[in-house]
């Protein structure tokens, strides 16, 4: 199960059901580069330092998955077909689902509206 930087978010403010899921499947558990890069982003440019430490472990515990030649090569193939298509999906979202994708992994994301646009992608949502 790949955490998209939304329901880490979420695990981080408490929300009862990401927390109660994080215990669930704790063997299970895993995440992106991508993801990690996003939530240092986002952390440093907000000046907040308090979950930092906690980024850290929960990306120390899980398994984090790489943006490789495998996924990279998914996502050329699915933004080609995308767009195409006219469906438009931000990079960035693209290579955290090409990553999951190109890993038989299930994306856990309330960010439905973006990554069901993606037909081969499991995604679901804890909230």
């Amino acid at each position: 199960m790949v955490l998209d930087t939304d329901t880490i978010s979420y695990h981080l403010r408490g929300i009862e059901s990401v927390k109660d899921n994080f215990i669930k499947y704790r063997h299970e558990l895993a995440s992106t580069t991508i993801n990690y890069a996003e939530l240092v982003y986002g952390l440093k440019k907000r000046d907040n330092k308090k979950y930092l430490p906690q980024v850290e472990l929960i990306f120390d515990n899980i398994i984090v998955y790489d943006f490789d030649r495998k996924s990279a090569k998914l996502f050329g193939e699915l933004k080609s077909n995308m767009q195409n298509r006219g469906i438009v999906v931000a990079d960035m979202d693209l290579m955290i689902a090409s990553i999951a994708i190109a890993n038989s992994e299930k994306l856990i994301s309330n960010n439905l509206k973006h990554f069901s646009k993606i037909d081969i992608l499991e995604v679901e949502s804890w909230i």
